[in-house]
C-alpha cells in the first residue's frame, strides 16, 4: 500500500480490472476523456482493446518494471485508478495514467495526492526521477490537477517527444513532465 496525505493507493488485482474499465469507458466523466462528440479522435475501448493496453502484470504485480495498477482510495472507498507504464530505468522515467470512478470523486485533490503518492513510489522503488503524463488539451480539467502536482509542460520539441515517448492517443496530446525531487 502506498500512502498520500489523503488517499492510499492499493495494488489493483484482476478482480479490479472490470471496475477500473467500467469507470474508464462507462462512467459521468468519460466524455471528457474520449468518444464522441468532444473526442471523435479517440474511441472508446472495447474490452479486448482495454485488455491489451492494461495487461495481466498490472493487476498481478509479476512485471513492475513492464507497469502497474493501482486503487485510488480514500477511507476504505474505491474512488480512482492510477498506473505507471513504460518505466524506462536507463532514462529514469515513466509514463502515468489516472481516472477516477466519476465527477463525485473529483474537485477535492484526491487525483494530485495520488501522483504525487506514486511518483514517490517509483523514485524511491525504481529510482525514477521524471514521469511524465500525455493527456488532450480538451481535457483541461486533467491538465489543471496535473499541473497542481507538479508537471509543466515538455520542453522537448514534438518530433523528440515522438522519438522518446513514442506517439500520444490524441490529436492534441500534449507531454507533461514532472522532475521528482527526493
Amino acid at each position: 500500500m502506498i500512502h498520500g496525505k489523503e488517499v492510499s493507493l492499493r495494488p489493483a488485482t484482476k478482480h479490479d480490472r472490470r471496475n477500473i474499465y467500467i469507470w474508464l469507458t462507462t462512467s459521468d466523466l468519460t466524455p471528457s476523456m474520449m468518444g464522441p462528440p468532444a473526442y471523435p479522435d479517440v474511441s472508446i475501448p472495447t474490452w479486448d482493446e482495454f485488455c491489451g493496453d492494461y495487461m495481466s502484470h498490472f493487476f498481478d504485480g509479476s512485471q513492475p518494471d513492464r507497469g502497474r495498477s493501482f486503487i485510488i482510495e480514500v477511507d476504505g472507498q474505491s474512488i480512482g485508478h492510477i498506473s505507471y507504464d513504460g518505466l524506462d530505468s536507463k532514462r529514469s522515467f515513466a509514463e502515468l495514467d489516472i481516472w477516477m470512478r466519476s465527477q463525485v470523486c473529483c474537485g477535492h485533490g484526491y487525483g494530485t495526492d495520488a501522483l504525487v503518492a506514486l511518483m514517490g513510489h517509483l523514485c524511491d522503488d525504481f529510482e525514477i526521477r521524471k514521469c511524465i503524463v500525455r493527456p488532450s488539451l480538451r481535457n483541461r480539467r486533467a491538465v489543471r490537477a496535473y499541473r497542481k502536482a507538479g508537471f509543466r509542460s515538455s520542453e522537448l520539441s514534438v518530433e523528440e517527444q515522438s522519438r522518446i515517448y513514442g506517439r500520444g492517443e490524441y490529436s492534441d496530446t500534449i507531454t507533461l513532465e514532472c522532475n521528482i525531487v527526493s
